[in-house]
């Protein structure tokens, strides 16, 4: 994966530009840490000792990725309005391959992760008489979804980084 360098970032004007990929960077690691904290709680729903205690951690789930895919929801809401429209201006002007597959590609992931999310809140209210199966069934769909918005959070940066990288060399020669 590619990264956008201190001296990259340095050597280039403020732009809005510049200051979209700041975001996304800002936003992608705040998201990660807090997608992770979700993985552990719910791989670690499956050990725990008693069926309260694993119905008491689902609720907890329940309430944090709903709190999570706000804030997912807001993120991808300026990708589509801001950052994807500011790409796709600069890079349309360019013959060479669309980037709108990996665009598509990543809507999809972000779509079925969505669908996990749903069956995993679906199924943390439908269970009224709790067995450990249906229990780890449960806190399986959330394991996915989080394994899916990881990888798709990366997916993101392999697409917008190296693209980042392009228009800051860009810009580096417009002001060199």
């Amino acid at each position: 994966m590619s990264t956008i360098t201190e001296a990259s970032v340095q050597s280039a004007r403020p732009t809005r530009f510049m200051d979209a990929v700041d975001r996304l960077k800002e936003e992608h690691d705040a998201l990660k840490i807090r997608l992770s904290a979700v993985q552990a709680k719910a791989q670690s729903v499956g050990k725990m000792k008693t069926v309260p205690e694993a119905m008491a951690l689902l609720q907890q789930l329940r309430e944090e990725i709903t709190d999570f895919r706000t804030e997912l929801d807001r993120h991808a809401t300026w990708e589509e309005r801001e950052l994807f429209p500011l790409l796709c201006s600069y890079f349309n002007k360019y013959s060479g391959p669309s980037m709108m597959p990996s665009f598509w590609v990543m809507e999809k992931d972000h779509e079925l992760a969505e669908t996990f999310i749903d069956s995993f809140i679906e199924s943390v209210d439908r269970l009224s008489l709790p067995s450990r199966e249906a229990i780890r069934e449960t806190s399986s769909h959330l394991i996915q979804a989080c394994l899916i918005l990881n990888e798709h959070l990366n997916l993101e940066e392999d697409v917008v980084y190296p693209m980042a990288e392009q228009i800051l060399d860009d810009i580096d020669s417009l002001f060199s």
